[in-house]
């Protein structure tokens, strides 16, 4: 009799065990939600993310400009016979113009990626609550699954519906 209490009690043990499992599996499911988004859509369709790079190309040309005239007016000043402590002056002066420039480029790229970046998160965030997705992957991770959630952040980039032409890999 004492063998026949020991089995059913087992046997409901392991009921018990198997009822929560499936409820924690059915939650975890649920709770897993997962979204993905194409990073390089996302930006190659937000404009904002064009135009800084037009500005960065811009501030690129401008140095290549300044590298251009430092090397003639050393150049010149070589012709012109100066002495090598002016040379020697003319060129950390000249360098020194072109470092600052450079520096000066370097933290409004900084700036202007920190912002794109902030603005992405924010709308990829704000779309992942909406769907009340809990993850959200680089859609190049996912082999399969997922909601992809990429048209949805572009849409919240580009609240005023200006599509841009998306390059697709």
């Amino acid at each position: 009799m004492f063998y026949s209490h020991k089995s059913a009690a087992i046997f409901t043990s392991t009921i018990l065990a198997l009822g929560f499992a499936t409820q924690a599996f059915g939650q975890a499911t649920h709770a897993g939600a997962v979204g993905t988004v194409d990073r390089d859509k996302v930006i190659t369709s937000y404009p904002k993310a064009q135009q800084y790079a037009d500005e960065l190309k811009k501030a690129e040309d401008k140095v290549h400009k300044l590298i251009e005239d430092s090397n003639k007016q050393y150049e010149d000043a070589k012709n012109a016979h100066k002495s090598p402590s002016e040379l020697e002056g003319l060129q950390r002066r000249l360098q020194t113009s072109i470092d600052d420039e450079v520096k000066r480029i370097q933290a409004r790229a900084q700036s202007l990626e920190s912002q794109l970046e902030t603005d992405i998160e924010t709308a990829i965030k704000a779309e992942a609550a909406s769907r009340k997705v809990d993850m959200v992957l680089m859609k190049q991770l996912v082999l399969v699954g997922g909601t992809d959630m990429t048209d949805a952040v572009v849409k919240r980039l580009n609240p005023s519906g200006a599509a841009t032409a998306t390059k697709t890999k």
